[in-house]
């Protein structure tokens, strides 16, 4: 064989263990050409990869699944934030469909005279309001109100009430009715009564107090 005829010598070479195979090509006399990195094929085998695309989508979904749970997470943390806020209003605390001043509005309409009080009762799950008017002297008239109807569904006289005349004599003269105090409250009032000199209203569990001469609310504690 002559020594100026070219001879290509290729030489595989196989590593079975890390899966890649190498080719190197020489050309010429005896020295081997040396392949470049252009030339090198590695081939993985045994082993399956996830394309770039896959990891992507696996990627987006899990930012996709941790967003959903940062935005459950905020919005769990708001609903809790508007359930304080009610519960401090008192809007959790729930009279049905009439409210107090509407039940207030019933009683005067069966029987009129001045509100002492309207107290939202639930007696075995039958809730309704029961207000107290004054009439005259130590006269008290209970009316029960049903609390989703606005029907007067019971009355009962007590001719000899305990401090009703100094009450109506009180709150007659007064500039804020009972119905005033109830709407003076922003929230579900549940109670409204004269007591000491004012009105006391509660919305839920918060306590507020209404002074006679001027329908202005402000909370207690």
């Amino acid at each position: 064989m002559k020594r100026n005829a070219v001879i290509a010598a290729l030489t595989a070479v196989a590593v079975i263990g890390g899966g890649a195979a190498a080719v190197a090509v020489s050309s010429g006399d005896d020295a081997p050409a040396t392949a470049s990195p252009a030339d090198r094929v590695s081939l993985v085998s045994g082993q399956e990869t996830a394309a770039p695309a896959d990891r992507d989508d696996e990627q987006d979904d899990d930012r996709d699944a941790k967003g959903e749970d940062d935005r459950d997470d905020r919005r769990d943390d708001d609903k809790d934030d508007q359930d304080d806020r009610r519960d401090d209003k008192g809007a959790s605390a729930d009279p049905g469909n009439v409210t107090a001043a509407q039940a207030i509005a019933a009683a005067l309409k069966h029987t009129s005279g001045t509100v002492l009080s309207a107290d939202l009762d639930d007696d075995d799950g039958d809730r309704r309001w029961e207000v107290e008017v004054a009439t005259g002297g130590s006269t008290v008239h209970e009316i029960d109100v049903d609390s989703t109807t606005g029907k007067v569904v019971r009355t009962e006289t007590d001719r000899d009430e305990d401090d009703a005349a100094a009450e109506l004599k009180a709150v007659q003269g007064a500039k804020v009715s009972a119905r005033d105090a109830a709407a003076a409250v922003d929230g579900a009032v549940t109670s409204v009564e004269f007591d000491d000199g004012r009105w006391e209203v509660e919305v839920g569990e918060a306590d507020w107090t209404v002074p006679l001469d001027t329908p202005r609310a402000s909370r207690e504690g």
